[in-house]
């Protein structure tokens, strides 16, 4: 479950289910890579570069997406993932990136999740600047904050009041971040066969998101009916799927691109995460 509800969350882009790249290996993306661990003192005498500014292919200043998760034949869940305006970082304005996820019926009463995912990503540059992670699974439970300095390419982990800066690649996303960041790249424009792949950081290491474009589908679920780009991320065979085609996401073919539908067959049972409602106004709620 610690592996699944993350995965739902974020709309599969959680990294701990995808295949993980070395930073200088090109022929072999298995294994992630734990950047530099570095003083308080050494981070601040870091230069200060500049900040990019990204291309962007979907400007969505508020939006609410709700979907519904079941495992097999059991509804097991619901995800939400809501984008409002976030706060200023040193004058650059961001958007505020909400995943939640909790567990619902029958399933509720034999194994209670209540998750909370958050990024503030910066509106121009696509880069995090803020990570809150609040994990309720079962009698598991993880407070984790992170705070990017993208300027100094750094990453503060707090965890139990203590604190480690680590020395990361330009830009790089977290689990949040990079499924915003996935629906600002040109999808409309990159072929069959061509791969997206994202730098992410996740529990003191960096991964590499890679999916492959597979083709268009027309889809139709509780929300309405759509014509999705196929993508198939790139899995290690084995720990959770018995094969590399065993996980499919559906994603909206317009200026929007919204996970419509991912579908996953696992070594033990399936999961279906379909969106069932989207609201995309200046009313959309800001979860708390």
């Amino acid at each position: 479950m610690r592996v699944f509800f993350p995965l739902v969350l974020i709309l599969c882009m959680a990294q701990v289910a995808w295949a993980e790249a070395s930073p200088d290996s090109t022929a072999s993306k298995l294994k992630p890579w734990r950047p530099d661990i570095i003083t308080s003192d050494s981070a601040a005498t870091l230069p200060e570069l500049s900040l990019r500014a990204a291309e962007t292919h979907c400007s969505i200043k508020r939006e609410e997406l709700i979907y519904t998760v079941r495992y097999g034949f059991i509804s097991a869940g619901e995800a939400r993932l809501v984008t409002s305006p976030g706060p200023t970082y040193d004058g650059r304005p961001t958007y505020r990136v909400v995943g939640t996820g909790r567990s619902t019926g029958a399933f509720d009463l034999v194994f209670k999740v209540r998750d909370h995912y958050e990024s503030h990503v910066d509106q121009s540059g696509l880069f995090p600047h803020r990570f809150i992670r609040s994990v309720k699974e079962g009698g598991y439970r993880m407070e984790r904050e992170i705070t990017f300095d993208p300027r100094r390419r750094l990453a503060c982990t707090e965890e139990k009041n203590s604190e480690k800066f680590q020395v990361l690649p330009a830009y790089c996303q977290d689990l949040v971040s990079a499924f915003h960041f996935a629906r600002n790249l040109p999808l409309d424009t990159m072929p069959v066969g061509g791969i997206v792949e994202i730098a992410t950081f996740l529990d003191g290491k960096v991964h590499m998101v890679r999916a492959r474009k597979v083709g268009q589908e027309h889809i139709k679920v509780k929300a309405g009916g759509f014509d999705c780009w196929m993508f198939k991320p790139i899995v290690q065979e084995g720990r959770i799927w018995a094969d590399e085609d065993d996980l499919t996401i559906y994603v909206s073919a317009d200026a929007r691109r919204i996970p419509v539908l991912v579908k996953s067959n696992l070594l033990v049972g399936s999961v279906r995460l379909e969106l069932i409602a989207q609201n995309r106004t200046e009313s959309a709620p800001v979860p708390q």
